[in-house]
This record gives structure tokens, C-alpha cells and sequence, in this order.
């Protein structure tokens, strides 16, 4: 599909980094499912290649895109879903990880189970055909539930009986372990109680193994009961904090394309959304809801062209908006600084940031990393 030459989804490397350098932990694991949040899995695992301990996805294929452009950061896929549909299923799935170092999350024995299956059947195979193979390795990190009641195990028996299986099988190099917090942000009694359930797993843990520790959920990594150092070997999974704090590294540009100058009481856009009260100046900009500018901005939302804010007027179309230039001097092909705040959206919105990002779509924009 040829890219609009009008439109820019503008990633800001520079605003990226000091994000990163931002966080009171060094030890992260960057979130970058979801297509990086909206923001392009590719161009962000470019600029962070090498300066975060892992990248967390949600599937297989999101890993294997990253594989593409970086074959040394560690990488976690954090949903499990798709991997135990059946056994041809764990067969690909995991043939795949081991072959791309990925690794993966469980959070029951049945899985645990099925993976042993293939495991033992593979490493039958190899050494019949060259006793000297080397057995296959899958590194495994364990969900816990501690309170959000989404993935993760909650029965510490069935917890003890994963850890013998484990540390009975020289296939699996148990890597992590973890948990995801439900109120980082609004209920802090809440995340000390998940704490507590989560640090019962922990104890469990015979010494012979030392997995990664890791936590994420809202702004955990800025709470005060995490500044210290609290476990030897831990890190925290950061997703929309590294994409918008302190530092939006989103910009979208675009261009005006045509403009109306409308007598009083003309109609513009679907439904006759907005209705000229008088003499008024109409800007076209090429972008609707098919590329993420969300439809309930219509007459809410404002760009800037020319140092000012303006009003979007009517409803959003899929591919244009309007926007009252009638108080500004402009031309066609004039910038238009569409959307750099995600916050604000959500607002008008009245949703999240999360929603508002990754429903951003590029493809029918110049996708550009600003240095």
C-alpha cells in the first residue's frame, strides 16, 4: 500500500531514552506488546536494543518480530493462550522458542506437562540420531496469581508440585517468576496484600534455584515499598510509563489538504455534525479513525497549525477531520501537529491512554524515528 506523504507517525528516540534513564530501576523488562503499545514494535526494539534486560510481549509471533532485529536481548512472552491448544501446537510453539532462545510463561501443571511430552519425545530422537546431541533446553517463567485473577497460579500445592518436576528435569532452566499487580496506581493496601500472597510462592523455592524476580502492573516500579532493593535477583516489567513519562514520544503530523471557506448555516461532514453559525474557515487534514484518530474527539479535540491550537469540528470520517481555521492565516500543505498527548485523549475520550495508543495506526503513515 503506498504510504501517505502527508501524514507522520513520529517516534522521538532522544524523549525515549531519557524515559528509560528516568525510572529509579536500571533492571526492566520493556513492554512492548501490542505492536509497542501503537507506537511499532520494530522501530522501538531498534532504539532499545541492548539497554533493557528483556523485552515482554504477548505471543509467539510478536517475539519472533522482534527475533527479526535483535537475536541477543532475552525476550518474554507473557500470554500463554495460544500455546496448548494441542500437542501439534506445543510441538511448534515450542521447537520454535528453543530454537529463537525465547522464552515462556506457564501458569499450571498440565502445561508443564505437555511441554515434558515433547521434550522427552525430541531428545529420544536426537540421541538416536547422534548420541553425543546436546538435550534441548526450554527456559520457563512461572505467573503467579496473587490477586488479579486474570493468568497466573494460585494453589501453592500445585506450585510445590511444578518446582519438583522442574528440579527433576535437566530440559527446563526455571528463568523467572512472577506476578502482575491490579492497583499499582489506586490501591496501595491492595498491592501490599498481593504482595504478601506472591512472597508466599517465593518461600517455596528451594535454593538450588535463584529465578528472576520480576513484578509489573501501573507505576509499581516508583512505588516506595520498591525503592530498596528487595529481592537478589529481580527486575520490573514497565510498559506505558517508558512510552509517555516524563516524556510523550509520540508526535503525529500531517498536512492540510484543502480548504473551504463556508457561508453561515453550511453543514460539514457525516450527519450534518457541525453547522456553520457564520462565515467560516474549514480545514480538510487526512487522517480519520482507520489510522487511530479516535472518532469521539469529533468537536472535542484540538490541533495546533501555525503555533495555535484549533478546534476539530464535526464528526471524524475514516480517512479526514475538519478543523475551524477561521481565527488563523494558513495554506494548504500546512503543518499540522495532530496528536502528542495521549493523556488528553483518553480524557475526552473518557477511557485510558492504553486504548488510545494502541489504536494509533501507521500504515497509511511515514513511520519516522526522530534522533
Amino acid at each position: 500500500m503506498q504510504k501517505k506523504s502527508s501524514s507522520f507517525f513520529v517516534i522521538d528516540k532522544k524523549k525515549l531514552l531519557e524515559n528509560l534513564n528516568a525510572l529509579k530501576s536500571k533492571n526492566i523488562c520493556f513492554m512492548v506488546k501490542a505492536n509497542a503499545y501503537g507506537h511499532g514494535l520494530l522501530g522501538i526494539c531498534e532504539i532499545l536494543r541492548g539497554k533493557v534486560k528483556f523485552f515482554g510481549v504477548a505471543t509467539l509471533e510478536e517475539a519472533l518480530i522482534v527475533r527479526k532485529i535483535d537475536m541477543i536481548t532475552p525476550i518474554l512472552v507473557v500470554g500463554i493462550s495460544d500455546f496448548f491448544d494441542d500437542e501439534l501446537s506445543v510441538y511448534n510453539v515450542i521447537k520454535k522458542v528453543i530454537e529463537k532462545n525465547i522464552s515462556i510463561t506457564i501458569d499450571n501443571i498440565k502445561q508443564l506437562q505437555m511441554i515434558l511430552l515433547f521434550l522427552n519425545k525430541e531428545n529420544k530422537e536426537r540421541e538416536k540420531a547422534d548420541k553425543a546431541a546436546e538435550r534441548l533446553k526450554l527456559k520457563i517463567h512461572i505467573k503467579i496469581n496473587s490477586g488479579m485473577n486474570r493468568l497466573g497460579i494460585n494453589d501453592l500445592n500445585e506450585f510445590k508440585e511444578i518446582l519438583k518436576i522442574i528440579n527433576g528435569n535437566k530440559n527446563l532452566i526455571f528463568e523467572g517468576i512472577y506476578t502482575h499487580f491490579a492497583t499499582a496506581t489506586s490501591d496501595i493496601p491492595y498491592v501490599n496484600k498481593q504482595l504478601k500472597i506472591f512472597e508466599k510462592f517465593l518461600k517455596c523455592i528451594p535454593p538450588i534455584f535463584n529465578p528472576l524476580i520480576h513484578l509489573g502492573g501501573g507505576d509499581i516500579v516508583d512505588l516506595p515499598e520498591f525503592q530498596k532493593q528487595k529481592y537478589e535477583n529481580y527486575m520490573f516489567r514497565v510498559g506505558l510509563k517508558l512510552y509517555i513519562y516524563p516524556n510523550e514520544i509520540l508526535n503525529i503530523k500531517s498536512r492540510i489538504v484543502k480548504i473551504l471557506n463556508l457561508p453561515p448555516n453550511s453543514r460539514v461532514g457525516y450527519s450534518n455534525g457541525f453547522i456553520c453559525e457564520q462565515s467560516t474557515k474549514i480545514a480538510v487534514i487526512p487522517l480519520g479513525y482507520a489510522d487511530g484518530i479516535n472518532r469521539k474527539i469529533s468537536s472535542k479535540g484540538q490541533v495546533k497549525i501555525n503555533g495555535r491550537n484549533h478546534n476539530i469540528v464535526g464528526n471524524v470520517c475514516m480517512d479526514m477531520f475538519f478543523v475551524d481555521v477561521t481565527e488563523v492565516e494558513c495554506s494548504i500543505g500546512d503543518e499540522v501537529t495532530v496528536f502528542n498527548n495521549s493523556s488528553k485523549w483518553a480524557e475526552i475520550c473518557d477511557t485510558i491512554a492504553y486504548e488510545i495508543l494502541t489504536g494509533m495506526n501507521y500504515t497509511r503513515m511515514r513511520y519516522i524515528i526522530k534522533n
